[in-house]
């Protein structure tokens, strides 16, 4: 069996008892969880200001009107009904039909164990395994370092989410497809952040200007056709296709930024910060990738090819350009 990393999630913590969130937050550390901890008026507010979410953990009894964060709940699940919802039950009342449906994942106070297993079962559903995350990162920050060769590229540690709300406004998308997977891979970046970059000089000499929407475009489909040809090469085998060959939609809503693959699995995301060494004052462009396997996931022949592939010459990694 092949290793797998633990990956990292970002989860949204509102909890008022002290005892509790001392207790939570010894919980998050150790199972990998990055708290943020919030107080309850404000969540709302954070989950417009952060996309990319593995959950969210509250406790019944905080203060609100209503005297519980039963409401609350549903207008979280209302807002992002594709975050599971950890509550801290303080009461043997029963749920409504609506609470159930939002809260999926309702912990007694004090069983730790349910807790953990619930968010095995949810946020961890998936497991990566650590040579496949660590070779996307290194050929992807390759690639980038093609296509902006005056920029400092450097990837954030990678981590999952359940969100699915869209960073920035110019996003690409790719078809993976191999014998262990199938699904996409997705690109996003800010506009202004990008073209900004490129006016700096990160990208080839003569690249700049007033650059159009529609060359913004070019630019980020090339890096992803860049990042998708050393996948292919690395991961990949010749006239290899999954024995899946079914389809589900993608929905895409441009008002609310949101775009759902049909999988309530969680997709693997990291960071890349794009600086400018010449410039160390100006803020760096962030690039978001994600990795969807919607139609097929198996670390177990990931594990297979890996061994398979390990002495093969034709796994070389080196980038290919289509």
């Amino acid at each position: 069996m092949t290793e797998t990393t633990n990956l990292a999630a970002k989860v949204l913590l509102l909890e008022h008892d002290a005892k509790q969130y001392q207790c939570l937050m010894d919980f998050c550390e150790r199972m990998g969880l990055m708290a943020m901890p919030r107080s309850a008026p404000d969540a709302l507010a954070t989950l417009s200001q952060h996309k990319d979410l593995g959950g969210v953990m509250l406790a019944e009894d905080l203060p609100l009107e209503g005297n519980d964060s039963l409401a609350l709940a549903c207008s979280i699940h209302k807002l992002r009904p594709e975050l599971p919802i950890f509550l801290r039950r303080t009461s043997n009342r029963p749920l409504s039909e609506e609470q159930e449906i939002a809260i999926r994942h309702p912990w007694t106070t004090g069983d730790l164990a349910q807790l953990q297993s619930c968010v095995e079962r949810s946020i961890f559903s998936l497991r990566y395994p650590t040579e496949l995350v660590n070779g996307v990162v290194e050929l992807t920050c390759s690639a980038m370092c093609s296509m902006f060769p005056h920029a400092t590229v450097k990837a954030e540690s990678p981590y999952v989410v359940h969100d699915r709300i869209i960073f920035g406004q110019v996003s690409t998308l790719i078809p993976l497809e191999s014998t262990w997977c199938r699904g996409y891979m997705m690109l996003q970046t800010e506009e202004g952040a990008l073209r900004q970059g490129l006016m700096q000089g990160m990208g080839y000499e003569g690249v700049g200007g007033d650059l159009n929407f529609r060359e913004l475009n070019h630019l980020l489909g090339e890096t992803t056709n860049l990042i998708w040809g050393a996948f292919k090469n690395r991961y990949i085998p010749p006239k290899a296709f999954a024995n899946q060959q079914s389809q589900v939609p993608i929905v895409i809503n441009h008002e609310h930024k949101y775009i759902s693959f049909g999988s309530q699995d969680p997709q693997l995301c990291v960071r890349y910060q794009l600086s400018d060494p010449r410039r160390p004052g100006l803020p760096p462009l962030t690039i978001v990738q994600r990795l969807i396997f919607n139609l097929h996931w198996s670390p177990e022949e990931f594990a297979v090819f890996a061994d398979a592939s390990s002495g093969s010459s034709a796994a070389t990694g080196e980038l290919e350009l289509f």
